[in-house]
C-alpha cells in the first residue's frame, strides 16, 4: 500500500469548514486539483470527480459521510485489485475557532506497487496546496 496525508490548522469553527468541503458546486472556482465534483453527499452514492492534473474524470462511491467531520471515497482503475485509491477528509475541531483539516490518500492493489515516491510526493504536494487554498479562503471571507 502507497499513501500520503496532510494536516493544516483552519482558524473557522468546524461547521464553516465542514460547509465548504462540502459544496461541491464551487470546487472548480478554488480548488487546484479538483475541476468538478457532482454527486450526492450519502454513503454508497457515486460521484464525479474531474482531476485538472490528469485531465480526467473519476467515479468513486462514497464510503463514509459523517455530518461535521469526514468524508470518504473510493475509487479505482480497471478492477480494485488492480488499483484503488481511497481519499479522505477529516475534521477535528480543536476549539470554538480553530479546527484540524486531515486530507490524505490510501493505494492499494497490484499496480499501487508502481507508484514511485516521486509521483507520490508531488500528489501530497498538490493536497497541501489545496489545503492552504482553503485556509486562506475560509479565514479571510470573513
Amino acid at each position: 500500500m502507497k499513501e500520503y496525508h496532510t494536516s493544516i490548522q483552519i482558524e473557522r469553527p468546524i461547521k464553516a469548514v465542514w460547509d465548504f468541503l462540502t459544496d461541491f458546486e464551487k470546487y472548480p472556482d478554488w480548488n487546484p486539483l479538483v475541476g468538478e465534483l457532482t454527486g450526492e453527499l450519502k454513503v454508497g452514492a457515486t460521484i464525479k470527480t474531474y482531476i485538472r492534473p490528469l485531465e480526467k474524470a473519476f467515479y468513486p462511491v462514497l464510503l463514509s459521510v459523517k455530518q461535521g467531520s469526514e468524508i470518504e471515497w473510493q475509487g479505482f482503475q480497471g478492477a480494485k485489485f488492480l488499483l484503488a485509491g481511497r481519499h479522505y477528509y477529516r475534521l477535528e475541531s480543536l476549539d470554538d475557532q480553530k479546527t484540524r483539516l486531515d486530507h490524505g490518500e490510501y493505494f492499494t492493489g497490484l499496480f499501487s506497487f508502481f507508484i514511485s515516491p516521486r509521483l507520490l510526493k508531488k500528489m501530497e504536494d498538490t493536497f497541501i496546496q489545496h489545503n492552504e487554498t482553503l485556509k486562506h479562503l475560509l479565514e479571510n471571507e470573513r
